[in-house]
């Protein structure tokens, strides 16, 4: 069974144990890295969390 690299980690996971977004755009994460990721992403964006969604963002974010 062909094992992947974590980009974030490091360490060797199998298929579905990556995040399939990322794996269809050539990058392998896995679930739990790329979770940790889009939680530091969203809470950087919104820290105070004020917004539902990015639509609510981008109509009335700043």
């Amino acid at each position: 069974m062909k094992k992947y690299i974590c980009n974030e980690c490091g360490g060797e996971f199998s298929k579905n144990q990556l995040d399939s977004e990322l794996l269809i755009d050539g990058e392998s994460f896995c679930k739990d890295c790329a979770s940790s990721l889009m939680e530091a992403g969203r809470d950087s964006v919104d820290p105070d969390h004020n917004f539902d969604s990015y639509e609510d963002w981008d109509e009335n974010g700043r």
